[in-house]
């Protein structure tokens, strides 16, 4: 059965770890700190088995009129199974696997700050397939830009 995560982001300046948060640097050089809800261990990742069909992370950032999803880059997704729909409005979007390989991947949410020159902020969770017998599964992966 195909599994399907609803995953929120919330994003918010300043260093701010614990609790769920983590700080990250923008391009700007500035501390802000982000935190994923939903979805797998409710930290915006994904379990599936390969063969299971294609699943989905509808993810939504929690804008305030501030931040919008700029992009979804995906890391060690050696086997194309991952792709990102933007909605119109930059608050939403849907991350796509087509779960046909097994593989671990990761993903990174870049986040701009209408309030601050829309300075880009990664913010970063995994993706992976397991084999048919285990699973596949989006965790976060702390990147270093």
């Amino acid at each position: 059965m195909p599994n399907n995560e609803r995953v929120t982001l919330k994003v918010k300046p300043g260093a701010s770890n614990g609790q769920g948060w983590t700080t990250t640097t923008a391009s700007n050089g500035q501390p802000y700190s982000f935190k994923y809800s939903g979805g797998h261990n409710d930290n915006g990742g994904m379990k599936t088995k390969v063969g299971d069909g294609t699943a989905t992370i509808a993810l939504n950032v929690d804008a305030e009129g501030r931040y919008g999803l700029s992009n979804v880059q995906f890391k060690d997704d050696a086997y194309s199974q991952l792709s990102w729909s933007p909605s119109p409005d930059m608050e939403s979007g849907t991350i796509t696997d087509i779960n046909t390989q097994v593989e671990t991947a990761h993903y990174t949410t870049l986040v701009s700050d209408a309030q601050n020159g829309n300075t880009i902020i990664p913010c970063d969770p995994m993706i992976g397939n397991d084999p048919r017998g285990p699973c596949a599964e989006i965790q976060h992966h702390h990147a270093h830009y």
